[in-house]
């Protein structure tokens, strides 16, 4: 059978050539295919992408590496194709469960992954039983983390036989029309799904619930990192049962994101997740996650139960008006931070106002203040993700179509203050920087963002104007 030749020649390019740098078509021309056609073909045969097959393959054998020689961590990273000690760490962790000091203390095992020899059937890999459930779309990361999670619950509805947009996710999960803060506290974390959430999944669960699905919430971890519940039995009966009635698992990692299980191995010793990962070189990439010592990093997860009838599409968008609303007026702070116009107010002032002049460059930058900055242009950008919808609803009730219209315009302009910074010559390096670290670079940033404050205020209006005209109470 020729492809079987072809693909097999391919693999053996792949493993000559570990060590260097590797390219899609490279590959592919060894297997005399098109880049696009051997993608496919070697991810029906092999069950994995390129890419996962590369990553398995080149942190196998680092981790044999660091178990039998003397070597430096960073030497190995460097080696195996990583920049930085800290991106290969990830990565490692990641695949073998364990960090590459602990393998070089002797202190824990590894995973061997083998090349993979491709006959009538395949041989090699981990040797493992595996249970996926079929046709989940990848899930699309770019660095946007609110972004990321309407393409992670768009791939688990999917992954449940729901076929449900994007842009609808994005106006009923509310995710995309709040801002979220807290004063003159510089941190990551603010465009995360659940910084809003006064409840644990508070968001998600009620996302889950308007379009008809019961679902259970249980924690693993408190919020130290320490067990709350133990019992990994019965979490293992809980991943196999949903995975073999079809359901994807929405589970959430210590100090990390959110991602997605598909599958599991053993009978439930290994899970198979989904989902965003900053790769090798801070790279954005959406990855097939294989998870040995997942007891020791999962700290909450959701189960999908039963379904029934979704809420009818008016009651469920007037019950969403209700809350954008309500959270844009909100004074009070949830988990100490502001939301909606007083996190605006607070968001902008302490751009404006905070004094960067002795910050280094590592805390001024992509993972310092401009970075957290960031997070907050990631929440007001995905305004935009939601327009499409709302241009549905508009022509679905026309009762409504003169509100939504102005409120669409007025949503498009201040989404569009997400990208302003790119624009005019703000960035993470060099003269962008610098002007970042400005104080007339910042208060051009403030200037621009209050008129994108009042733009989302005007929009705020026009959904207090249909919760009127239905004669439905707000605040």
């Amino acid at each position: 059978m020729y492809w079987i030749k072809e693909m097999q020649n391919a693999i053996g390019f792949i493993e000559d050539k570990l060590l260097e740098e590797l390219s899609i078509e490279a590959i592919a021309n060894s297997a005399n295919s098109s880049s696009a056609n051997f993608q496919r073909i070697f991810s029906i045969v092999t069950g994995m992408t390129v890419g996962d097959y590369i990553r398995a393959r080149r942190l196998s054998l680092a981790g044999q590496e660091l178990a039998n020689c003397e070597d430096k961590v960073l030497d190995v990273a460097l080696k195996y194709g990583y920049e930085t000690a800290a991106s290969f760490t990830k990565a490692f962790v990641r695949f073998h469960g364990v960090t590459p000091s602990d393998v070089m203390r002797k202190k824990s095992s590894i995973l061997y992954f083998a090349p993979l020899t491709v006959n009538i059937d395949i041989r090699g890999g981990f040797r493992m039983s595996r249970k996926i459930i079929p046709h989940i779309p990848e899930v699309g990361y770019y660095g946007n983390e609110v972004d990321y999670v309407f393409n992670l619950l768009e791939a688990t509805f999917a992954g449940a036989g729901e076929n449900i947009d994007k842009a609808e996710l994005a106006v009923y999960s509310g995710i995309a029309n709040r801002l979220v803060w807290k004063p003159g506290d510089w941190n990551f974390g603010y465009e995360a799904m659940d910084s809003i959430d006064q409840a644990p999944f508070e968001t998600k669960l009620r996302l889950l619930k308007t379009f008809g699905w019961d679902a259970k919430y249980i924690k693993v971890l408190r919020g130290d990192g320490k067990p709350l519940n133990t019992d990994n039995e019965q979490i293992r009966r809980d991943f196999v049962e949903s995975i073999d009635k079809g359901y994807p698992v929405m589970y959430h990692v210590a100090n990390h994101r959110h991602y997605m299980l598909i599958g599991y191995e053993n009978d439930g010793s290994v899970i198979v997740g989904k989902g965003g990962i900053d790769g090798e070189n801070d790279e954005k990439i959406s990855e097939t996650i294989i998870q040995k010592n997942w007891e020791e990093t999962i700290s909450e997860y959701i189960l999908l139960k039963e379904k029934s009838e979704p809420v009818p599409e008016r009651e469920r968008f007037l019950d969403l008006l209700k809350l954008i609303v309500s959270r844009a007026r909100r004074t009070d702070k949830i988990n100490g931070m502001n939301i909606g116009f007083a996190a605006w107010e607070a968001y902008l002032h302490d751009l404006e106002f905070s004094d960067f002049s002795k910050l280094s460059l590592d805390e001024l930058g992509r993972g310092g203040r401009m970075g957290v900055y960031c997070d907050g242009l990631c929440q007001i950008w995905e305004r935009s993700s939601t327009l499409p919808y709302y241009k549905i609803i508009a022509e679905r009730y026309p009762e409504w179509r003169e509100e939504l219209a102005i409120a669409v315009d007025a949503m498009d302009v201040c989404a569009k203050y997400g990208g302003f910074l790119w624009q005019h010559g703000f960035g993470f390096e060099g003269e962008g920087l610098e002007k970042f670290r400005s104080a007339e670079g910042r208060k051009i940033l403030a200037d621009e963002g209050r008129k994108a404050m009042k733009k989302d205020m005007e929009a705020i209006e026009q959904f207090e104007r249909i919760l009127d005209k239905e004669g439905v109470p707000h605040e």
